[in-house]
This record gives C-alpha cells, structure tokens and sequence, in this order.
C-alpha cells in the first residue's frame, strides 16, 4: 500500500488513473470490433473525472483565501502541461506526415487557439480528440469563481440544484425535437450543461464527506443521477457507444464508487500502480489519443498483432506522460505557485 504523505487525497488519485487508463483503452479499441470486449465502457471514464473535479474544485475553494489564488492555482495546475502536450502532439504531426498535406499556415491558427483551451469561442477545432473536455472544465471553474466571488459557497448545493429545472426541460424529447436548432447551438456553445449533473454530484459529496450526510443531499444526488441520465442523448460522448440501459448501471457505479469514499472504504483501490497512473493522468489524457491512434498505433499493427501494439503503445505514451509530469508538470506548477507566494509576501511588505 502507499503511505500516507502530504495531503493527497489517495483514492481520488487512484480513481483519476482508473478514469485515465479507462479512456486510454477506449481509444485504442475506436472504431474496431474489439471494443466490444468492454472497452467501449471506457468512452465514461470522462464522467468520473467530472465527478472527482466537483469534488476537488470545491475543495481548492475552502482552502482557498482570494480569487487571484484560485486562477493561480487553476492556471498551474493545466496550463504547462497543457501547453506541452498541445506542442508536442502538434510538432509529432507535422513530422508524421512529413509538413505536407498540413499547411504550415493552417495549422498555426489552429495551434494558436488551441493553447488558451477556448478553441471552441474562436471556432477552431480541437487538434487531438480529448481537448473538448477542457472547456467544460473552464466553464465549471467559472462557475465555481463566481460562487467564491460572491461568497456564496454555502449555498452552492441549493442553488446548483435550482438550475435543474431548466435542464431538465432543455434534456427533454420535445424540446429537443422541436427545438433542435436552439437545443444544438446550446450543447455547443455552453457544453457544461451537458455534464453539469456530473460537477454538482461532486459538490455533494464533497459536502457529505466534510459536512454530513442528510436526507437532502441523498435527494440532490438522487436528483444529480436522473438529471443526468436525461442528459444521454442529448449531449456528451456516451451515447454514440453505448445505450441508455448500458450507461445506466456504469453511472451507478460511479456514484457507488463515490460513496464508498466518503464512507472510507475506497482504500482497497489504492495502490504504487493506480496512484502513480493518478499522479501521471492529466498528461496521459491529454497526450495519448492523436499519437496513438494515428502513429504508434499505425506503425505497430504492420510488424505485431492488435493487442502486442497496443501494450507497446500504451507502454510509450505512459513513458511520455510521465516525462510530461516529471519536467514540466510539477516543476512548472511549483515554480509558478511559489513565485505567487513570493510576490504576494513583497507586496504585503511594501504596504507595511
């Protein structure tokens, strides 16, 4: 078992490698009759990492004492890993395909816009599959920013649950039908709303483990589960590979899953593997799909069978992300928070 050190959260970093790992394998089997061996389940590891940031974001914001602090935790925390990866895959392209077919002048709008992670407001595309996640997480942290801002932290819960209704209507088939025009322009331009159900689940749980557990927030997460499930098909990625009554029972264990941690009796999954794959999983989400699916992947199956190249490229892109986590993610977090620090200290000491 890992001991205890700092003040990591172990089964959140181990449910971040299984969510990570979860999605790795889904796209290593897209589009190929393998995954039907289960690994289509993969493509809702992206609902549990929904539910683990609710969660944590929440956390951050009780520990947290002004809005620049946040935006400067946030910032760290994704921008240079991001920045590497979106780089990375970018230069691993280009060299690919040998700079042709892929003007230079094309793809420099396209990578320009994809560093800010709000590619969608500008309306490029994403230059590797997993990046539409990023702006529903910038638009929670949004969210949540406001609720801080404004000191409404304490009622999140309440006032989170009062946009149901909305969505609710918004998720139903009639106004999804006769409406679609409208519905579609929201599922695209304000994709959080798709996955909204999935944050507010992580709040209330965040608000069951440190605050208690009551009648009221088994009904909001009752409400968090339906309102979600309304959600199936109209937005999201689940309901391309799946169907509602398989969905129903992989969000269920999710939920389950959850509750076993705020019980504490999650520790059974805690362990070297799942925690260093947690520790590496933002650089392993963000660098795996595009390089594997389209070089390494590519260049494997012509001297290996399916499965031997997927190890081997699993095995690479683990190898990458834990680069990508050793030389740039932790250093660059660390250097950036602590020159924050150092530069609230000099202020502080020029007012005095």
């Amino acid at each position: 078992m890992v001991k205890a050190q700092s003040k990591r959260i172990f089964e959140l970093d181990a449910l971040r490698g299984i969510a990570a790992l979860l999605v790795v394998l889904f796209h290593f089997t897209m589009g190929r009759k393998e995954r039907e061996y289960g690994f289509k389940f993969g493509v809702t590891g992206v609902d549990l990492f929904f539910l683990i940031s609710g969660f944590v974001i929440l956390l951050t914001l009780e520990k947290t004492r002004t809005w620049k602090e946040f935006v400067v935790n946030r910032f760290s925390r994704l921008y240079p890993t991001y920045w590497a990866c979106v780089t990375i895959t970018t230069l691993a392209l280009l060299i690919h395909i040998g700079f042709t077919g892929y003007p230079l002048f094309k793809v420099l709008p396209d990578y320009l816009a994809n560093l800010t992670m709000f590619q969608l407001y500008f309306r490029r595309g994403d230059i590797d599959g997993t990046y539409w996640t990023m702006i529903v997480e910038m638009l929670f942290y949004i969210y949540m920013l406001l609720f801080f801002v404004f000191k409404q932290l304490k009622h999140i819960e309440l006032i989170s649950i009062l946009f149901f209704p909305l969505i609710f209507i918004y998720s139903s088939s009639y106004i999804q039908t006769h409406f679609e025009f409208w519905t579609f322009a929201i599922s695209i331009r304000l994709p959080l709303i798709n996955h909204f159900p999935l944050f507010v689940a992580g709040i209330i749980f965040y608000k069951m483990k440190f605050d208690g557990q009551n009648l009221k927030r088994y009904i909001f997460l009752a409400i968090c589960f339906i309102c979600q499930l309304t959600l199936f098909k109209a937005g999201g990625r689940s309901h391309y590979y799946l169907s509602i009554y398989q969905y129903v029972p992989v969000l269920l264990v999710y939920f389950l899953v959850f509750y076993l941690y705020i019980i504490n009796k999650l520790r059974f999954i805690v362990n070297k593997t799942t925690v260093f794959l947690g520790n590496i999983s933002f650089s392993l989400y963000l660098i795996h799909q595009r390089i594997s699916n389209e070089i390494l992947m590519p260049f494997f199956t012509k001297y290996v069978d399916f499965w031997t190249a997927c190890l081997i490229s699993l095995l690479i892109v683990i190898v990458m992300a834990a680069l990508i986590n050793k030389m740039i993610e932790k250093p660059l977090m660390n250097y950036i928070r602590k020159g924050y620090r150092q530069a609230e200290k000099d202020i502080a000491l020029t007012v005095i």
